[in-house]
Formats: structure tokens, sequence, C-alpha cells
């Protein structure tokens, strides 16, 4: 019973609680850090009551039992990282995430956790679950060996990245990358990695080594024939390459994409891939084009999300013609749809459509909705949007001849730019 201590460390901080809130009435705050560090066994009293106020029950596990657990969700993580079948590993899962185990090998419990860690951001457990792990995880990754750290970091990048936290996320990314030739990584493993990294490197306008760690995750994936991964890549590729004004190459990585998913009968990649493609005509000032593959890709969307995605990218286009009847018309859709399936997710499309619903006649009657748009897109990290529309703002102060408002918005601009190609001073400039 040895690694009790993590046991207990593990739960107590995942459920939020300070050392001296479990210790209070049972022992010291200081003998308690003891238990929780492995440097004491607490008697059978002790513990006992710090499981009982924790709540906690664990099963035991023998050397031969522990290899054999960890093999299988090992097999688990690996099928969960390669196929991404949410519903089937959201079933299996639940083998393990209701249980509690003491581990013989610390090592081992550590292990254990990671991958769970990873299992959840796959199956989309809610943010407070995973938060309260991957905190619990930051204060014992002093004991972590090197592959260990990789897999934190790795995790710890996903989370934030999921949260729009990119700058941080590539950080994280980037300690993972540190490491890789430490210790020995299965090719999947570094695949999975290397797509990862390249998503955060796009999302920070990082475009070279997005095209870089893309295409060295195409690469095993094409090579092993598991084709929606690869898909994946030839999209982030696609991407950097269209941001980068590679336009000619970025069609044929798309329309090549386009083919692979039809030919596969991978339908559910045919809507971001035509969203691409209509993006790709936007940036070329062919709006017409854009609004055809817009339009086509609403077809393949099966979620709110792409859809709103698209409607809004429509709404764009027909600002750009300045026809306000069918900017009118998408932002009604977009807005139905936001009211048909509710969610918190969708707050910020919902400013998008309001705000265009009346863009061509703004005037100082607007100033709240736009202040609580910028409010909402710096609280979720989009500073792509809170830069936008603090432009707006500042234009229509400016038009109003309320200068000194203009100039105080202007200047929060000029902060969300800074955030957006993470510069934190003038001199880098």
């Amino acid at each position: 019973m040895n690694n009790i201590g993590l046991l207990i460390k593990m739960a107590r901080i995942q459920q939020n609680m300070k050392q001296v809130s479990l210790a209070k009435g049972i022992c010291s705050t200081s003998y308690l850090s003891k238990i929780e560090n492995n440097q004491t066994i607490p008697s059978e009293d002790v513990l006992q009551l710090l499981l009982e106020r924790l709540d906690l029950d664990y099963e035991d596990l023998s050397t031969e039992q522990e290899l054999k657990f960890l093999s299988e969700l090992y097999s688990l993580y690996r099928e969960a990282i390669i196929e991404r079948n949410k519903s089937e590993i959201l079933e299996r899962l639940t083998t393990y995430n209701k249980r509690n185990f003491l581990f013989v090998d610390e090592s081992n419990f550590f292990t254990y956790n990671l991958y769970l860690f990873r299992l959840y951001l796959i199956t989309e457990a809610d943010n407070e679950t995973v938060k309260n792990l991957m905190n619990a995880l930051e204060q014992m990754q002093e004991k972590f060996n090197d592959r260990q750290k990789f897999i934190f970091n790795n995790n710890c990048g996903l989370y934030l990245y999921l949260l729009n936290d990119y700058k941080v996320a590539l950080n994280h990314f980037e300690i993972a990358l540190e490491s890789v030739t430490n210790f020995h990584l299965d090719e999947w493993e570094l695949a999975d990695f290397y797509h990862a990294i390249s998503m955060a490197y796009l999302s920070n306008n990082h475009l070279l080594n997005t095209i870089e760690y893309s295409t060295k995750s195409l690469n095993y994936y094409k090579d092993n024939l598991i084709f929606a991964r690869a898909i994946d890549c030839y999209i982030v590729t696609g991407v950097a390459q269209m941001m980068t004004s590679k336009f000619k190459s970025a069609e044929e990585c798309f329309l090549l994409t386009k083919k692979l998913a039809k030919d596969i009968r991978l339908n559910k990649y045919e809507g971001i891939i035509t969203q691409n493609l209509g993006a790709l005509y936007s940036l070329q000032g062919n709006c017409d084009k854009a609004i055809e593959y817009f339009i086509e890709s609403l077809d393949y969307w099966h979620d709110t999300d792409g859809e709103l995605i698209t409607i809004y990218s429509i709404v764009k286009e027909y600002s750009k013609k300045e026809n306000i009847e069918k900017v009118i018309e998408w932002c009604d859709k977009g807005l139905a749809s936001i009211e048909e399936n509710s969610s918190e997710k969708h707050k910020s499309f919902f400013y998008h459509f309001s705000i265009y619903k009346v863009i061509k006649e703004m005037d100082l009657n607007s100033e709240q909705l736009i202040l609580s748009a910028i409010q909402h897109f710096e609280s979720v990290k989009d500073y792509r949007y809170a830069n936008k529309y603090s432009i707006l703002l500042g234009n229509i102060y400016s038009e109003n001849r309320k200068y000194k408002n203009s100039a105080l918005i202007y200047q929060k601009a000029v902060f969300y730019q800074f955030q957006l190609k993470s510069i934190n001073s003038l001199e880098e400039l």
C-alpha cells in the first residue's frame, strides 16, 4: 500500500480540496503531506477517515494484474487516437473512469492517469473533469519520466487548443517537441503529435512550421493507409498553403482531399473540405465562386457548428458584394439555427449574425451590442474578432465625433492585434 498517498492526493486535488480541509480533525497537515508524497504509510484509522472524507474506494492490483491492466488501457489509448471512434471509446472507457486503482508501481499510476487524460479529451468529457485531472497531474509531474512528461505536455497542449488558448497550447507542444529524441515513441504516436503541433502552429500563424509537421504526419498516415487521419493532415496543409497565398497548391490539395473522401466514403469530411474551397476563392476575391462552394458545403454538414461556420462565411461574402437583402436573409437563417439548437458555444455566431444584420445602418444605438461582442470574444480568447469589432466600434465613435472613446477602443484593437501575433512589446515589430 505504499502508493495510497498518490491516490489520496489525486482525489483531493480533483475535488478542489485543500490539504488543511482534508486533514482537519484527522491528522496534521504536515503528516498528510508526508502521506501524499509516499514518505510515510498512514495508520489504518487515519487512512479510513481520509478515505471516508474523500468518499474514495479503491481496488488493489497485483504486479501481474497491473501490467495486464495497463496493456489493455494502452490498446484502447492507441485505438482511440488512431481511429477516433468516439462512441465506442466512450462505452469502453466506463470500465476505467468510475473506478480507482491502487498501483504497486507509482510510475504505472502516472501512466494510467495520463492515458485517461487523453481519452477524456477524445471523448469530450466535461471541462471540469479534464481540468481537475490536469491540475492533479501538474502537481505530480516532477516525478514523471521523460515519456510521461511528453504525454502530459501533449495532452495539455490539446486541452488548451480546444479552449482557444493557442499561444499557451503551442508552448506545451514545443516543450514536448524538445523531448521526442530522449526516449522511444512509436511511429503512430509521433504522427499524432506532429499533427497536433501543426494545428497549433497554424493557429499561431507559423505557417512554414505548420506545413513541415503536417507533412511529417501525413507521410505516416498515407504509408499505413489510415485515410481519415491523412485527410486531417491534407486539410491543415491546404489551409497553410492558402494562408501563404499558394492558391494553386491549396486548391490542388483540397480537390485531392475531396476526391479521397468521396472515394472511401468518408462523407463527414466533405463539409469542411468544401468550406475551405469556398474560403480559398474568397481570399482571391471571387465572391460568387466562394458562395457557390459555401452553399454546396451546407449539403454535407450534419452538425450545427459546421452549418453556422458556413452561414457566417456566406454572410461575409454577400456583405462584400453589398447585397444587404442577402446579408439579412442569411443572418436570419443563422439566428434561427442557433435558436433551434441553443448552446453556449454558439454565442460567438449570435454576435456575428446580430452585428452583420445591422452593419450597414450602425450608429451609436449599436454601441452596447458591439461592446458585448468584444467582451465575449476577449473572454474566449478569440482575439481576431475582438480586434475586428473593436475597429468597427472605433469607426462608429469617430464618425459620431466621440474621439476620446474612439482612441480608447482603437488602443484595445492594437492590444488584440498584439495578442494575435504573439507580440509582447513594440521592439518585436
